[in-house]
């Protein structure tokens, strides 16, 4: 819509198609129905969310950027605030504003839509595919162009009509198609006391991802424990470096620290000092009394040789142990929930065969790429909605040149 709208805006006849019945079916679903367009991080760190490949998006966010988008919405009626952890969202808290702010931009600017139509091919004007001649629906009609804009996302939430179509149509054009996995994914695990902790949100805590026998990431946030394994935003943000060391068949297992504010050492003598003023107490009572009840519960099972030995008596072996299960519980993950499910996807259109300061497609004159459908995924936060707004109003800049 963005990208339809831009270039409508800048003067060019624009035909938007639609796969479903209706527009922003997806967008209606983000950040919970509140529709987190962007984070209010600056440029370096917008561009640090993407990763290795977050340079690709100086241009764009230079041409689009947060305060850009901000300003688009705010002047349509829609008032934005900035969350405490840096999300940007409607006031009102409501997706379909942001929606609605977009529909009338298209009619503003004369955007035919044709909705339940699909593409089968695109037609090239010369035989070596340097340029385009037009598109060809599923229901045999064909369309003249010689610019298209391919912004049809990734594979995720399918229901919405994201079924990946945009990676066939790149690959009728010649294009590289990075490897398609989830992205910002729940994760599934296979450890005995998941379904006891079901519904638990630890807050705050330290997470690692255990490789193997290696650390590859660490991090800090909230973590919530389901009834197949572990989500949460921290979790979504670590899932690209889980996903990708389980397709090398490696183990993978999550690290939680109860108690990340502390060292090592520093926590041996909170530790010790605690279990010692339980006295006559037993080590089950003192679980209950300074863990949710259900966390409780497994420590006992995991403890369970010590478990109702007082705590006036517990040795500095056994106090070790109670320690590793609080700064170091293991969760094994078997594998991420299914790509349907992800928040993106990861993966799609090479960025080396793009043209960063346009969209543009260095192999197919005319024909650009915005979007999910490109291969650039970022953490939770607003930072994907970002990029989709602005590299979608790049392309139909550019495209409308």
């Amino acid at each position: 819509m963005m990208a339809a709208g831009r270039a409508a805006e800048c003067g060019a006849k624009v035909l938007l198609i639609e796969k479903t019945y209706r527009l922003g079916s997806k967008l209606l679903l983000t950040g919970g129905g509140k529709c987190n367009i962007t984070n209010n991080a600056e440029m370096p760190e917008m561009i640090t969310a993407f990763g290795k490949d977050g340079k690709f998006l100086y241009r764009a966010l230079t041409v689009f950027s947060r305060d850009d988008l901000i300003e688009f919405f705010t002047l349509r009626g829609v008032t934005m605030q900035t969350e405490p952890d840096g999300r940007v969202l409607p006031l009102n808290k409501k997706a379909e504003d942001v929606l609605a702010v977009l529909r009338t931009y298209l009619e503003e600017h004369n955007v035919s839509i044709l909705h339940n139509t699909t593409v089968a091919t695109i037609q090239y004007g010369s035989k070596n595919k340097t340029g385009l001649k037009g598109i060809t629906t599923s229901d045999g009609k064909m369309i003249n162009t010689t610019k298209l804009i391919i912004a049809t996302g990734g594979k995720s939430y399918s229901a919405t009509g994201s079924t990946g179509d945009g990676y066939e149509m790149a690959k009728q054009c010649g294009h590289t198609i990075e490897k398609i996995s989830p992205g910002l994914s729940a994760l599934e695990s296979n450890s005995f006391f998941i379904k006891e902790l079901q519904g638990l949100t630890l807050q705050d805590i330290g997470i690692s991802v255990i490789v193997g026998d290696s650390k590859k990431s660490t991090a800090k946030g909230n973590l919530l424990f389901t009834h197949f394994g572990v989500s949460g935003p921290i979790v979504l943000n670590l899932s690209g470096t889980i996903i990708d060391a389980l397709a090398n068949k490696s183990q993978v297992e999550l690290a939680l620290n109860l108690r990340p504010d502390y060292s090592d050492k520093e926590f041996d003598k909170i530790l010790s000092k605690d279990i010692c003023s339980f006295g006559n107490r037993t080590v089950s009572q003192y679980f209950k009394k300074t863990l949710p009840p259900s966390l409780a519960s497994v420590m006992e099972k995991l403890c369970s040789a010590i478990i109702n030995k007082k705590c006036s008596v517990v040795n500095r072996e056994e106090r070790q142990r109670i320690a590793s299960l609080l700064t170091d519980f293991r969760i094994t993950i078997s594998r991420a929930r299914p790509i349907e499910e992800a928040t993106i996807t990861r993966g799609g259109v090479s960025l080396k065969e793009l043209n960063p300061q346009t969209m543009e497609s260095k192999l197919v004159k005319g024909l650009y790429f915005c979007g999910e459908v490109i291969n650039l995924a970022g953490l939770t936060g607003g930072y994907n909605l970002q990029e989709a707004f602005s590299t979608g109003y790049l392309a139909g800049q550019s495209a409308a040149k």
